[in-house]
């Protein structure tokens, strides 16, 4: 996440997910914990301008491409070497990466470019399979906690993580987004036999089947709370507080909740 936010069809690096572009199970690896699609899809490479024509062959004499808008072929000599970023029919959808145009990328680039002598990094939009692409630092966040992503980059911060405990997610504050709703049902489980079911719903008719004990917590939230305290308002053992946890976790991946540091946490921190 680096400067403005981008508009277009493609991320051009302000705001991507960035891997090394030689082993094909980078593309499968993000394919399955980020974007949870089908293995096979390929992503982009973004490669610097003047190195272009060594791995892709690029019409005319043309040498930009910074869009994303075009698709080449890559050179025989090179496909099995760009396995994450060349697709089954020996192409790729290009981005050239200008020293001018993006200073702060062309140098992570060419850094890459030191230590392995590779000219590119692949390159696909900051998001999961859930929103869209991600603004803000708070969205980067969110999206960086709800995948298996490495690392965050911000600026000049780099984020790792460490392995979270009960007690981490549940300081956090839950609040439902002003676009789902919770419902019970009746709905046939066999052909002569009916049950009561709970659902949290999205305006786009986007739904999700959730326990009747995290229906239960969920209507008890008044504009967010810490979700220790909603445990804490039910009887549970601990088997019972980490699977409603984890519930509430797979939710905040699909945005059905949201999760954050809670007002308390941020004063006292202040």
């Amino acid at each position: 996440v680096q400067g403005r936010s981008e508009f277009g069809p493609r991320a051009l690096g302000n705001r991507s997910i960035l891997a090394d572009p030689r082993p094909a199970t980078n593309k499968d690896r993000i394919n399955a914990m980020v974007k949870k699609r089908e293995g096979y899809r390929p992503f982009a490479p973004s490669v610097l301008e003047e190195d272009a024509r060594e791995f892709f062959d690029l019409p005319g004499s043309a040498c930009e491409f910074p869009f994303m808008n075009f698709v080449v072929r890559v050179h025989d000599s090179k496909r099995g070497l760009l396995g994450a970023i060349t697709h089954v029919d020996g192409t790729a959808r290009l981005q050239t990466v200008s020293r001018k145009a993006s200073p702060a990328y062309w140098n992570l680039i060419n850094a890459f470019k030191q230590r392995t002598g590779i000219p590119m990094l692949l390159n696909t939009s900051f998001n999961n399979n859930a929103e869209p692409i991600v603004d803000s630092v708070a969205d980067s966040i969110a999206t960086f906690l709800t995948t298996e992503l490495d690392g965050l980059v911000v600026g000049p911060y780099l984020v790792k993580k460490r392995a979270a405990t009960l007690q981490d997610w549940t300081a956090l504050a839950v609040s439902l987004p002003p676009y789902v709703s919770l419902h019970k049902v009746r709905e046939y489980t066999a052909q002569d036999r009916q049950e009561t079911v709970c659902e949290i719903r999205t305006d786009n008719r986007d739904c999700a089947r959730i326990s009747h004990d995290l229906f239960d917590l969920l209507t008890r939230i008044e504009g967010e709370a810490v979700l220790a305290d909603l445990l804490d308002t039910i009887t549970l053992d601990q088997a019972k507080r980490e699977a409603l946890t984890s519930e509430l976790r797979r939710l905040w991946e699909q945005r059905h909740v949201r999760m954050h540091p809670s007002q308390a946490v941020r004063v006292h921190q202040k």
